[in-house]
This record gives structure tokens, sequence and C-alpha cells, in this order.
């Protein structure tokens, strides 16, 4: 779809990130390509945090310095912080959702940044979230559905 801006859970760059090359791995890899070359990728820094926490415990086989070397490369991705803004639009998401509370701030962290798409496979495929100023967002399971099918309208 023109003009989709697409947020990307740290589980799918987790995929992109993992050493097995698996299928996810290959699907989580294309998405991240596909929604960068489309400029519709977005995240924050929560998002590189955990990704980065989640790297430090896992990643053995890597330096602290490879990891924040790996990070570094996907800050483009977006760097804004959680604000009290967030905070109180995360919490109607969870009045709406009943998701974890990290969850919700994430998806009011891409209804702030005027997404239209959520990327997780951790999250209900097809919901959408109402924002108070937004038209909705999506979550887009990445291994269910193809970059095509959301960045590129039929």
């Amino acid at each position: 779809m023109p003009g989709a801006k697409v947020f990307i859970d740290s589980n799918v760059i987790l995929y992109g990130r993992d050493a097995g090359g698996a299928e996810k791995t290959v699907k989580a890899n294309d998405w991240l390509r596909a929604a960068t070359a489309a400029g519709a990728a977005q995240a924050n820094l929560q998002v590189l945090n955990e990704v980065t926490h989640v790297m430090l415990r896992k990643r053995n086989d890597l330096s602290p310095q490879a990891i924040f070397e790996s990070i570094d490369q996907i800050a483009y991705l977006g760097q804004s912080p959680v604000s009290d803004v967030t905070v109180r639009l995360a919490r109607i998401v969870r009045e709406q959702t009943s998701y974890s509370w990290w969850d919700c701030l994430l998806l009011a962290s891409a209804i702030e940044l005027g997404c239209t798409h959520f990327l997780s496979e951790d999250l209900q495929d097809g919901q959408t979230i109402e924002g108070p100023t937004s038209k909705g967002l999506t979550i887009i399971d990445p291994f269910a559905h193809t970059p095509e099918q959301i960045l590129v309208s039929p």
C-alpha cells in the first residue's frame, strides 16, 4: 500500500540477526530489506535496546563490540525515545487490547510515528489498533505475509 509505514518489532530484527539461517531468518531479512528500500521501516529506542539486551545474552559467538556495531547498523530505523505522550497512549492501547505493557508501549510509539502497520509475530495478525488521531495500526505477522502484500498496492 502506498505510503505504508511499518514499525518493526524486536523479534523480527532478532530473527534477521539469527546465525542459524533458518526460514524465519530469510523472511525477516526480506521484510527488513523491502521496508527499508521502500522508506517504510520504523522502530524506536526501546526496540534497539531490546535487541541489544537479547543479543548480549544469547549471541555468545559475537563480542559485545560486534553486537553494538550491529545495533548501530540498524539505528536508521529510528531512535525516538518513549515519552510521557507515549505512556499515555500506551495506557489507551492497554485498555483496548490487554497486551503486555512493553508491547503497548511499542504499539503506542508506532501510532505516534504515524505507522500504518506493526510487524511482529508475537501479536494478533490482522488486528487493528485505533489511536486517538490515527486511522489505525494493523498488526502483521511477517511470517504469514510477504512484504509485497503490504508495501505494494494490488
